[in-house]
């Protein structure tokens, strides 16, 4: 009986000890992969990397001179051999928007009344506004808008818009409609794509003080940590 109890008591402390040698392993594996790290060398234009901080949380970027072309943010843990990356916190960039209000009248006429801003509100002057098609341009001066007035019909048309130094923007409209439009532009940048909601897994294939490489759908990447 005391052999049986000495044999199962010995099995609970191998096992126990088995359990500390991954946590700490999976906690040192963690601890160590804190910094940023890059699949490009530092002297080229474009560059790819991720940042991993202390509380379990990476950025990644990939671009170039003018802003990031792909960019994601979450949680990150390893398991076993595996790196696993939760995009859960990547945070969307906001494009040119605008707000409307529309009427109807009987009239002949339309009109269309546009005003344009940039994201914080100011206006946008120097902008090109015209209607596709019909060669009507206006621009918008001091004034912060223009009104435009079409004859009325029964068809759709586009309305554009552009200023140097921020993206174009373009919306349908109806020629039965009265409008009342603010336009809302974003700078003129890279199109970005945002990671968000998806999770990735790659296999550590190889883990150095100064580099590591990884494994995902048989294409292997090397991961240089970056020095300040």
């Amino acid at each position: 009986m005391e052999i049986t109890m000495h044999k199962e008591q010995n099995v609970i402390k191998s096992l126990l000890i088995v359990v500390i040698i991954c946590l700490s392993n999976n906690l040192y594996c963690q601890k160590k992969i804190i910094g940023n790290y890059s699949s490009l060398k530092a002297y080229q234009e474009h560059y790819k990397y991720y940042k991993f901080n202390e509380n379990g949380i990476f950025e990644y970027h990939s671009g170039a001179s003018l802003g990031d072309d792909e960019y994601g943010k979450g949680h990150y843990q390893i398991k076993n051999d595996s790196l696993i990356l939760n995009y859960d916190l990547t945070e969307l960039k906001l494009k040119s928007y605008h707000k409307i209000k529309e009427y109807y009248n009987t009239k002949n006429i339309v009109t269309i009344k546009v005003i344009v801003k940039d994201f914080k509100g100011n206006i946008n002057t120097n902008t090109n506004v015209y209607i596709q098609k019909d060669k009507i341009g206006y621009t918008i001066r001091e004034k912060g808008f223009v009104n435009i007035n079409l004859k009325k019909e029964k068809k759709d048309y586009f309305l554009g818009v552009s200023n140097l130094g921020y993206d174009s923007y373009k919306l349908k409209l109806s020629k039965l409609k009265n409008y009342e439009i603010e336009i809302f532009l974003k700078k003129a940048s890279t199109v970005s794509k945002a990671i968000k909601n998806d999770i990735k897994k790659f296999k550590i294939v190889e883990y150095k003080d100064d580099y590591m490489k990884l494994e995902n759908n048989k294409e292997v990447i090397k991961l240089i940590k970056q020095t300040e």
